[in-house]
């Protein structure tokens, strides 16, 4: 592909072709339809939705079924994809950036670099059998792994990673979760909404070791990983292991352009890093000191970028997005102030409403300050209505009224 900027139109260059890459194009090309618009992507594939990658652990991967936009949107939009392109240097004083030994100008820079999955220094971790779960390439070969599989860990209580769990026990291998905190979602649920959590992934059949801390792997003479090693000596046989312990953002092409950054890229409300013309978005950026690693927030913060690097004057609002977890055939839903300290600063008392049902593994904690609803908590049949609960967030409603919605539908 050469280089088509003719200095006639806005030249927009996109870094990453994820959720907020795909949305700062779309967006873009809303706001200037003559823009010369370019996403530039490592993988080699058109943007695909990451959060489903899951769905096909043990199933042929449907490509087509993942994809964002078929081929004909891009042509139709005249937005320009340019796959297997890593860039290797951004010049900010020319505005140009380096992608596979070719140099492209820019009017505006998008970055939507995303993320890496954080493999951390364990012995062992070049093991075959021992994965990393991010791309379509990861699923393929972890699908691989799992063909001759009898014995799976998952490494990390997250979203992906319990996803993962669920799935690979749900084809009869048997599959032990390791989670280094005392308990499973500790950012997300208090210990008694975690505890309902825990006995409805155990009632599955999949083991689960909390405050636990691995250290490596063994494997055999065919440099096949068949033991996961805990600090504490104790040894999980693995056929197959799966590291899930969190992201780390690809920073590392903008280190020595003079950006804020403080391990993620410093944007304001208008997706603006410290450097003029060069936005941020999505799993790279922080907002006035927020991250959120969240797909809906990439891609409504890929939209502001877009919109600003094609000449609007959009605003990214800051809002808490309710974490929404479905796996182990239930549903995890929080959101808002979980009245953790029972009183806030200025002294103000929390109220607290709570329903466990153990049998059911169904939990509610209902937060109240003043007699407005200012969180939630929910687990099992609750949280099938937390939508409406949603719309009742900063109100002033009753307990009865909301137990009505979550119990009685």
């Amino acid at each position: 592909m050469s280089n088509n900027y003719s200095g006639s139109s806005r030249q927009i260059l996109i870094i990453g072709s994820g959720a907020a890459g795909h949305s700062a194009a779309k967006a873009a090309r809303a706001q200037d339809p003559e823009a010369n618009i370019i996403i530039f992507g490592e993988e080699n594939r058109l943007p695909y939705y990451r959060l489903r990658l899951c769905e096909y652990i043990g199933k042929n991967v449907d490509y087509d079924e993942i994809k964002i936009n078929k081929d004909e949107w891009f042509e139709k939009n005249r937005i320009q994809v340019e796959l297997s392109s890593k860039v290797t240097a951004i010049d900010p004083e020319a505005k140009k950036i380096s992608v596979n030994g070719k140099e492209y100008n820019y009017d505006c820079l998008v970055l939507a670099t995303g993320s890496t999955p954080i493999m951390p220094p364990f012995k062992g971790k070049e093991l075959s059998g021992v994965h990393t779960m991010w791309t379509w390439e990861d699923i393929v070969e972890i699908n691989k792994s799992l063909m001759s599989a009898k014995k799976a860990v998952v490494i990390g209580g997250g979203l992906l990673g319990l996803e993962a769990a669920h799935k690979i026990s749900e084809m009869g291998i048997d599959v032990s979760l390791i989670e280094g905190m005392p308990r499973l979602l500790p950012k997300q649920l208090d210990e008694e909404g975690s505890e309902i959590f825990r006995e409805k992934v155990q009632s599955l059949g999949i083991s689960v070791y909390c405050g636990k801390s691995v250290t490596g792997f063994e494997g055999d003479h065919n440099g096949h990983v068949t033991q996961v090693r805990m600090a504490d000596e104790t040894l999980l046989e693995a056929d197959v292991v799966i590291v899930s312990v969190g992201v780390a953002p690809n920073t590392a092409v903008f280190q020595n352009t003079g950006m804020s950054i403080n391990r993620f890229v410093n944007v304001n409300e208008k997706m603006e890093t410290s450097i003029k013309d060069i936005y941020a978005a999505g799993d790279v950026a922080c907002v006035n000191g927020r991250w959120f690693g969240q797909w809906s927030v990439a891609g409504k913060q890929g939209q502001v970028a877009g919109t600003n690097a094609a000449g609007g004057n959009a605003v990214y609002k800051t809002t808490d997005v309710p974490y929404i977890l479905a796996t182990m055939g239930t549903r995890v839903v929080c959101s808002g102030d979980m009245g953790i300290t029972q009183s806030d600063h200025s002294g103000e008392a929390y109220e607290i409403d709570q329903k466990i049902d153990k049998e059911q593994f169904n939990y509610s904690k209902l937060v109240f300050r003043n007699g407005v609803l200012v969180g939630y908590i929910l687990v099992g049949e609750p949280a099938k209505a937390f939508n409406k609960l949603q719309q009742l967030m900063n109100t002033s409603v009753s307990v009865e009224t909301i137990n009505n919605i979550l119990y009685n539908g």
